[in-house]
């Protein structure tokens, strides 16, 4: 992969969401040290804004649009948002997720749907708007933040393992469907990563103010979990010209958590 500045998205435009905190946020940064012209999506305006901020401090490009991407109305207004700024779309990066801690028969109904929309039929919504603009655009990527819990899970992860299980599959699904039309989908598969869902989740398992770094590590064949930025090379990897040969991939970047028994 190629050094951050070494403008691979020039005059490209992505949108990003979750762009306001983690790994979207990283993700946003990266993007637009390289060129790009990034909407930041956002249920969060403070957070958005704090991206945003670092973004045009270094010169870069980008608006905020305020987004719940469970939201259908919400992600038609992104879409067009960013056409209507930028005149174009090149890229998409779903990062936007929610978390879920519970068994099937203690899981609230109501919590079930809300986790399969933001977390999976938005990346639907977001195809199906975002990528006709793309094919007007000469075709482009489009990368979705998956997770280890698309290929094994651990207790009372019910709702959330079953939405990024769907949307690898919908990866998956996309990148055979629109291949042909210059469109390439793919997905990353982070573990343990230092995040606020991370501390969310840990706050959820009744680990309260924890040391993430320290309660994780052990955990983890490397010895500690993962920053947003490098999960954000690889989503900009996958998202560039340098993956050209790359569809329907799910990418592990966990740290070897799935590799050990």
């Amino acid at each position: 992969m190629k050094e951050a500045g070494a403008m691979r998205f020039k005059d490209k435009v992505f949108i990003v969401t979750g762009g306001g905190t983690g790994i979207g946020r990283a993700t946003a940064i990266r993007l637009a040290s390289e060129g790009a012209s990034v909407v930041i999506a956002n249920r969060s305006e403070a957070n958005a804004r704090e991206t945003l901020e670092q973004i045009t401090g270094m010169a870069g490009k980008a608006i905020f649009v305020q987004t719940d991407v469970g939201q259908h109305d919400d992600i038609v207004r992104l879409v067009q948002a960013a056409v209507d700024t930028y005149g174009q779309l090149n890229g998409i990066v779903h990062s936007a997720a929610v978390e879920s801690l519970h068994g099937v028969v203690d899981l609230p109904v109501e919590e079930w749907h809300r986790t399969i929309n933001v977390n999976l039929t938005s990346a639907f919504l977001l195809g199906k708007y975002g990528i006709p603009l793309m094919i007007q655009a000469g075709g482009g990527a489009i990368v979705n933040v998956a997770s280890v819990h698309a290929q094994a899970t651990i207790n009372q992860y019910a709702a959330y393992a079953a939405s990024k299980g769907g949307l690898m599959a919908l990866t998956r699904s996309m990148a055979i469907d629109y291949a042909k039309q210059g469109i390439r989908v793919n997905a990353v598969l982070p573990g343990a990563t230092f995040t606020g869902m991370l501390n969310r989740f840990a706050e959820l398992g009744g680990v309260m103010n924890a040391n993430l770094h320290e309660a994780w590590k052990d955990e983890q064949p490397l010895g500690r979990i993962g920053e947003p930025g490098e999960i954000a090379n690889l989503i900009c990897f996958l998202a560039s010209d340098e993956a050209t040969f790359m569809i329907g991939s799910g990418v592990v970047i966990d740290g070897g958590m799935l590799a050990q028994l």
